[in-house]
C-alpha cells in the first residue's frame, strides 16, 4: 500500500514539473511555406507539338515551360536561348501550343 503511495507521489511530482524537465522546443524563425489553394497544374505532354520530342520537352520543363499554355505565353526568343534551339522553331511552337489551346 505504501509503495502505491509512493508511485503516485513521484508520478504526480514528476507531471507537475514536466515542463521544467522537457527541453522547450525551438521555433525557428523559418516562414511557414504558403498555403496552396490550387494544386499546381498538370504537365502537358509537349511532345504532342510538331518538332518537340522527349529531349527538347524536357529542356522546355527545364526551363520552367510545363503546359501548352506557358508555352503559349513564353517569349519566343528567351525561350529559345534558355533550351538552345532557334527562335524559329520556338516560334513555331509557340504557334502550335496556341492553336492547342483554342
Amino acid at each position: 500500500m505504501q509503495l502505491a503511495g509512493l508511485v503516485i507521489l513521484a508520478a504526480t511530482i514528476v507531471w507537475l514539473t514536466r515542463e521544467h524537465l522537457l527541453p522547450t522546443p525551438e521555433v525557428g524563425d523559418e516562414p511557414r511555406p504558403p498555403y496552396r489553394a490550387t494544386p499546381p497544374p498538370q504537365p502537358d505532354d509537349l511532345t504532342e507539338v510538331k518538332g518537340i520530342g522527349p529531349v527538347y520537352a524536357s529542356r522546355l520543363n527545364g526551363a520552367g515551360v510545363m503546359t501548352f499554355a506557358g508555352l503559349a505565353e513564353s517569349d519566343a526568343a528567351a525561350t529559345a536561348a534558355a533550351i538552345d534551339v532557334p527562335a524559329e522553331a520556338v516560334a513555331d511552337w509557340i504557334e502550335q501550343a496556341k492553336a492547342k489551346l483554342n
